[in-house]
């Protein structure tokens, strides 16, 4: 069998990690493969020496006989959306095009669902603006759901197919770690903590709408405050770009900032942390902390506030209260602050049902962001603490093991396929 995957998202790594990595896993079933990606993504493809050809968003609607060119000279049997909803949107925001013109290339046409959405919602919101992702995914006969972040049990109609992402990632030997952790400069002794963010999150801070664009750019100071109170020995690795409020907020010396970097590099720095703070879904890092065997935090931000009220409402629900920086910090926040769980989007309709009833969740401590005190209580302790470290570790492994316990995803795939009436 021939696949074409169209994964033509830019600025992340994430989705053709997880296409390359089906990909590979379907080598040894006979499935050939060639990708469609961004300028971004080429050195993932030429490292893992998988055919692919360039597209970017000038094409505009030419880009639609790109695809069509591959798909013809590659003799696909099938097209593979990498990720479902960054498709539709890249095409549509991007390209200016229809998506679903790979409906027109009369192949079966594959959907990989990274947010489960015949389960959770549609509602998305795209450079500030709430749109809603089109339901084409409903009346597709199968989609196939990467694990982590998705269940690894079948849910609903039975169309979601779980199987296992990320087979290619595991924990670093101890000399890889050491010689990637002397190459960062880190002091013996000391205690790293992975801080990734993303090209696109800086890009909020000039073109998204005027609400995004302000939690783009103040959220980072307030998270280097609470970051700042962490233990001397704390350094940071803020891998992506350095946004103001880091670079002003952290001592200089504990900095270690790789703002670009290839996938390999991205997985040795992760493996080589003592742990991993994202304030964002879904987050490639946390994913695949899993594997690499990192313990990991989440902070979101559950709760909504639009003036004083909400405020005093907000410092009595939290354990600990409000803080006079958190408070500050509101005070001087223009406008409504709104809840999130993909800085500085919302996403919160898709992400909050995902996350529901999910054993991911088990493998990491989650942290509001304006509860400065349970979230630097959180971060020492997947940091400091050997006895929750401990907990984190058995819950990856126990995870791992439901993982591992998934059928063999040529095997899930095979299925995907007879669904839509390939044969072999």
């Amino acid at each position: 069998m021939r696949l074409v995957f169209l994964a033509a998202l830019a600025k992340t790594l994430h989705e053709v990690t997880i296409g390359l990595d089906l990909a590979e896993q379907l080598t040894d079933a006979g499935v050939a493969s060639h990708f469609v990606v961004n300028p971004y993504n080429e050195d993932q493809l030429r490292t893992a020496r998988t055919p692919y050809t360039l597209v970017q968003p000038e094409l505009g609607e030419n880009v639609r006989e790109v695809v069509h060119r591959v798909v013809k000279e590659f003799r696909a049997d099938a097209v593979v959306l990498v990720d479902y909803l960054a498709h539709w949107m890249t095409f549509k925001v991007g390209y200016r095009t229809d998506p679903w013109f790979v409906e027109d290339l009369g192949l079966p046409v594959i959907p990989l669902d990274l947010y489960d959405l015949e389960n959770t919602s549609r509602r998305v919101e795209i450079l500030g603006t709430t749109m809603e992702v089109d339901d084409n995914l409903l009346r597709m006969p199968v989609q196939l759901l990467p694990v982590p972040m998705n269940r690894p049990q079948v849910t609903a109609s039975g169309r979601g197919l779980p199987f296992r992402a990320n087979r290619t990632i595991e924990p670093l030997t101890e000399n890889a770690r050491r010689e990637t952790r002397r190459a960062l400069g880190l002091p013996d002794g000391a205690r790293l903590l992975m801080v990734p963010t993303l090209p696109w999150q800086q890009l909020m801070q000039v073109h998204a709408a005027p609400p995004t664009r302000e939690l783009a750019g103040r959220l980072p100071r307030l998270l280097a405050h609470h970051l700042a109170r962490l233990p001397r020995d704390t350094h940071f690795l803020l891998t992506g770009p350095l946004f103001d409020g880091f670079a002003e907020g952290l001592p200089a010396e504990r900095i270690h900032h790789r703002p670009e970097y290839t996938a390999g590099e991205y997985h040795r720095l992760l493996g080589s942390s003592d742990a991993v703070f994202s304030f964002h879904l879904p987050s490639y890092a946390l994913e695949r902390a899993v594997s690499a065997d990192v313990p990991g935090l989440l902070g979101v931000n559950n709760h909504p506030v639009d003036g004083t009220a909400d405020m005093e409402r907000l410092g009595a629900a939290l354990p600990g209260g409000l803080t006079g920086r958190v408070r500050d910090w509101l005070a001087d926040y223009p406008g409504p602050l709104p809840d999130f769980h993909m800085w500085p989007l919302r996403w919160n309709e898709v992400l909050r049902p995902l996350l529901s009833a999910n054993p991911f969740t088990d493998t990491l401590r989650r942290a509001e962001l304006l509860d400065e005190h349970s979230l630097v209580d959180g971060l020492e302790g997947i940091l400091y603490d050997e006895a929750e470290r401990d907990r984190l570790a058995a819950a990856r492994a126990g995870y791992r093991d439901t993982m591992n316990a998934l059928p063999e995803t040529a095997q899930t795939f095979t299925e995907a396929a007879r669904r839509l009436g390939l044969g072999d």
